[in-house]
C-alpha cells in the first residue's frame, strides 16, 4: 500500500499543474522572441513544413516500394542547417540556444511522473514525503534515525547488549522486501525501544513503504466498543490491516477489556493472513505481557515475532540527571 487513491492522485494533479506552468512559460518565450526576431518564426514554420514534407517523400517512396536512399540524409541536412541557424539568432541577441524548447521541473519522465511504466525518481520523492507526512512519524524521525544513533546514552549493561539488537533491527530493514518478518521489542522504560522502532521506520520510509504508527492508546481508542459494526471496524482499520509495516508502541499502558484484546488478536492475525509485517513495544515482561493479553495473543507473537529484550536503566533519567539535551 505505497499510496492512497487520493494520494496518488494528489501527485499526478501535481505534475498536470507542473506540464501547464511549464507550457504557459513556453508559449510566453516564444511570444518574446518572435517579437524580437521575427525570422525565428520563419524558421520554426519552415522546420515543420520541411520535416512533414520530408515525412510525407519517406512514406510515399515506402508505398511504392522505391524509398529514396537520399531522402532521410535530406531531411537530417534541411533541418540540421536550419536549427543551426535558429541557435545562432539566439545566441548573438544574448539567449541560451535551447531558450525555446521545452523546459521540464524533472527532465527525466518530462513531468509525467513516469519513465516507460516505471514510476521516476521524483514520484519516488513525492511518495516518500507524502509517506512521511501521514505516518504521524515525519518531526521524530529527523531526530530519531539511524544516523544519530549513538552508544554514548547507554549505560553499561546496554553497550554490552545493545549491539545484536540493533544488528537485528538492521537485518529486519535489509531483509524487509524479501522475508515476512515481525520484531517484539519489550524491557523497561526508557532503554531505547521507541527510538529503534523510529529508526526503522525512516529506513522504510525512505524506500516508499508504508509505514502507520499508532500508541496503544490510540489503537484501542480506534477499536472502541463505539466502532463495533464490523463493516465499520474494517473501514476504519484499512490502513492498521494493510500498511507495509504496522507500529504498535507502548502495548500494556491502555486499560483493557475483553472486546479490546479480541480486536488486538485480529488485527495481528489478519496482518499476519496478508504477510505485513508488524513492530510491538511494551515495557511488559514476557510473563506480565501474557497475563495482561491472554495465552491466544502471546502464543501468536512468540512464534512468528523476533523477541529483543531490552535492559538497563532509564536513558531519558540519566540525561536529565547529567544535564544532557
Amino acid at each position: 500500500m505505497p499510496l492512497t487513491n487520493k494520494q496518488y492522485d494528489a501527485i499526478m494533479r501535481e505534475y498536470d499543474r507542473r506540464q501547464y506552468h511549464n507550457y504557459r512559460i513556453q508559449c510566453a518565450r516564444k511570444d518574446e522572441i518572435y517579437q524580437k526576431i521575427p525570422r525565428i518564426r520563419e524558421i520554426e514554420e519552415s522546420i515543420s513544413s520541411f520535416s512533414m514534407a520530408q515525412a510525407e517523400k519517406l512514406f510515399l517512396s515506402e508505398e511504392r516500394d522505391s524509398a529514396d536512399p537520399n531522402a532521410l540524409e535530406d531531411l537530417r541536412r534541411g533541418l540540421a542547417s536550419l536549427r543551426q541557424e535558429k541557435e545562432l539568432l539566439l545566441k548573438q541577441n544574448g539567449y541560451p540556444a535551447d531558450y525555446l524548447e521545452m523546459h521540464y521541473t524533472c527532465p527525466v519522465c518530462r513531468d509525467t511522473g513516469y519513465v516507460g511504466s516505471r514510476k521516476c525518481g521524483c514520484f519516488h520523492r513525492e511518495e516518500i514525503r507524502l509517506l512521511y507526512s501521514s505516518s504521524r512519524l515525519e518531526e521524530a524521525l529527523s531526530r530519531e534515525n539511524f544516523s544519530t544513533l549513538s552508544f554514548d546514552v547507554y549505560d553499561e549493561e546496554q553497550r554490552a547488549a545493545m549491539p545484536a539488537i540493533i544488528d537485528a533491527c538492521r537485518l529486519f530493514v535489509q531483509t524487509f522486501d524479501g522475508k515476512f518478518q515481525n520484531l517484539m521489542l519489550y524491557g523497561p522504560v526508557g532503554t531505547g525501544k521507541t527510538f529503534l522502532t523510529n529508526c526503522i521506520a525512516k529506513e522504510l520510509l525512505d524506500r516508499s513503504h508504508s509505514v502507520v504508527y499508532f500508541t496503544a492508546f490510540q489503537l484501542f481508542e480506534l477499536l472502541s466498543p463505539s466502532h463495533a459494526e464490523e463493516n465499520d471496524f474494517r473501514q476504519r482499520s484499512e490502513a492498521v490491516l494493510d500498511s507495509d509495516l504496522l507500529i504498535l508502541d507502548d502495548l500494556g499502558t491502555e486499560m483493557l477489556n475483553t472486546f479490546t484484546v479480541s480486536r488486538l488478536f485480529q488485527v495481528l492475525n489478519e496482518r499476519a493472513l496478508r504477510r505485513r509485517s508488524t513492530i510491538i513495544s511494551t515495557n511488559l515482561s514476557l510473563k506480565d505481557f501474557r497475563d495482561l493479553y491472554s495465552e491466544r495473543i502471546f502464543s501468536r507473537i512468540t512464534s512468528s515475532y523476533t523477541l529483543l529484550k531490552f535492559t538497563g536503566s532509564d536513558i531519558r533519567i540519566r540525561r536529565k540527571i547529567s544535564g544532557s539535551p
